[in-house]
């Protein structure tokens, strides 16, 4: 894992965050119950002011109740769904929006408040053909993740900038297959969209192999393909 850094203070943004045991990506969907009467007050507070608030990846401590230590790269989201239920409870989605890092906790209690720089998202040395291929394995890890739901043949749309290729094929791989978190954390903290796109290819490649395993323990009688 990489380490903070030092940032001006004119780029950086209080936050709110909040500490889980996953990693949120950029245009993942990210759905929550929110009970703790902490997370409620920040959760209201966000939902008033149409703020952001943000995910970290808790790096040691419990995930409810007590403080937790969270990684220094996280990502900012916004909530587009909200049901409110008794006791002021609630239910909401929130989608993930940019990665930041967190340059310094200025509020433990009753919610953890953060100084976060907002990342810029750089696109690097793409080698040739790279986007093409891991478009290529993320479509078919697509078609595979379908068949297994019953989704024959259900049309597919792979994003033509690799940027949002490259966060989408994250997102959609690691809420779909086991990783641990600490290889999800370092595909977010990865800097370029071309180390990124270098990084999820053989991630895919491999899933594939397993969900074609899978598919073929499914179906007994589908004979070997002569192609």
């Amino acid at each position: 894992m990489s380490q903070p850094h030092q940032f001006p203070p004119d780029d950086l943004t209080e936050l709110p965050l909040f500490p889980l045991n996953l990693v949120l990506f950029p245009g993942m969907r990210l759905p929550l119950h929110i009970f703790e009467e902490r997370y409620k007050a920040m959760i209201g507070d966000c939902i008033e002011r149409d703020a952001p608030f943000g995910v970290v990846l808790i790096k040691e401590g419990p995930e409810v109740g007590g403080p937790a230590e969270p990684h220094h790269i996280g990502t900012s989201a916004r909530i587009s769904q909200v049901q409110h239920l008794e006791e002021g409870r609630m239910n909401l989605l929130a989608l993930g929006e940019r990665r930041f890092d967190l340059a310094e906790i200025v509020q433990e209690t009753p919610h953890m408040v953060g100084l976060v720089a907002f990342k810029s998202e750089s696109l690097g040395d793409i080698p040739a053909g790279l986007a093409d291929e891991v478009g290529t394995h993320y479509e078919q890890f697509l078609k595979h993740i379908g068949t297994l739901a019953g989704s024959w043949n259900a049309p597919v749309q792979i994003p033509e900038d690799p940027l949002d290729l490259s966060f989408e094929a994250a997102s959609t791989l690691t809420s779909s297959v086991e990783l641990p978190q600490g290889i999800r954390q370092e595909i977010l903290e990865v800097e370029t969209v071309a180390d990124r796109l270098i990084r999820l290819l053989p991630l895919l490649q491999r899933a594939n192999e397993l969900i074609q395993e899978q598919l073929a323990k499914n179906n007994p009688y589908r004979g070997p393909s002569l192609n």
